[in-house]
């Protein structure tokens, strides 16, 4: 049972990628996804933590495979999503 919490442990994973001036690529992967708007709002966090609450809009967004994976399969709803965002100045 412990190795079943520890595999979703990370949901989501979240990451961001400074790819220019003020100028991010974002990442959310989960494990249990809803739907898009789920990952869509995991974006929009992780952009207003990268740009310190000066996010501006999403741009970009791609659907991405997702790399959540366990032992005995029970990341069955699995998602990733991919977007850029410019911070405002």
């Amino acid at each position: 049972m412990l190795l079943l919490l520890a595999a979703c442990q990370s949901d989501p994973a979240l990451r961001s990628t400074r790819i220019g001036p003020a100028y991010y690529q974002l990442v959310a992967d989960r494990c249990h996804v809803m739907d898009r708007a789920q990952l869509e709002q995991d974006l929009q966090a992780l952009a207003e933590r990268a740009c310190l609450g000066r996010a501006g809009a999403l741009q970009n967004l791609q659907s991405r495979p997702s790399r959540q994976g366990s032992l005995f399969g029970e990341c069955l709803r699995r998602g990733a999503l991919q977007a850029e965002v410019r911070c405002l100045p």
